[in-house]
């Protein structure tokens, strides 16, 4: 790949970040751009939280861990880019097909927060950035990743992959008026409901989403994506 070729692909990379607003955004505008050539099957976006857990924060199409969770303590694709921060390419099966999983470390201040990964057809894999230009998107990705709220990913004392399928449609509405900066008494005013039964849904949330309190589980939402497009948190 060329020089010039390859500092335009790093800065679609980076415009890419910059115009998404949570990890499953990333994911599709990820899956669906050409910076990646044809043969994606699926991406995915992870936090390296605390407990040095590999948190899922967005994805689209294929999994590449479709069995569980991953740690930094295992030797998986992430591990490894994590230690060499370089873009690492494996050939794994899945659902009995050969594919290869790429992953990509992400950086704060040199150290590993996250990994963007990509499954593909194999041989497809197009865009390899050299040292100094890889640099630049591992850095922007941290950024990113600060920017939809990892850090309250990273430091939640339990790590839970949290889906609107995890809550009632009552407790999705309770989230979204947290959001919105509303009071328990308000919310329970608004929803004719008492103020305890808002307090019990709140535990519940929380609980549901591997937080402590109502201001990290609105912005893990956010992370999540499980709040409408455009809502401006007031919490």
């Amino acid at each position: 790949m060329d020089v010039v070729t390859e500092m335009e692909q790093v800065v679609r990379m980076i415009g890419l970040l910059g115009a998404s607003s949570n990890g499953n955004e990333l994911c599709r505008r990820l899956a669906s751009d050409e910076i990646f050539g044809t043969g994606t099957l699926g991406t995915q976006l992870f936090a390296l939280t605390n407990s040095g857990s590999w948190q899922l924060l967005g994805s689209y199409g294929k999994l590449a861990y479709p069995d569980g969770k991953k740690t930094q303590f295992d030797e998986n694709l992430m591990t490894l880019a994590a230690r060499s921060r370089l873009v690492e390419t494996s050939t794994i099966k899945l659902d009995g097909q050969s594919v290869e999983v790429t992953s990509c470390v992400l950086l704060r201040d040199a150290l590993p927060v996250g990994a963007l990964v990509r499954v593909s057809a194999v041989g497809s894999y197009v865009f390899n950035p050299t040292n100094g230009t890889l640099k630049a998107i591992q850095d922007s990705g941290g950024l990113f990743l600060d920017s939809i709220g990892y850090r309250t990913v990273a430091s939640a004392p339990e790590v839970k992959d949290a889906s609107p399928d995890d809550m009632t449609a009552r407790q999705m509405q309770i989230l979204i008026e947290m959001a919105h900066g509303k009071t328990n008494l308000v919310i329970a005013q608004e929803m004719i409901l008492s103020e305890s039964t808002i307090k019990q849904e709140s535990v519940k949330i929380f609980r549901a989403m591997g937080v402590g309190t109502r201001q990290q589980a609105v912005l893990k939402a956010r992370t999540l994506g499980l709040l409408p497009d455009g809502l401006e948190l007031k919490v």
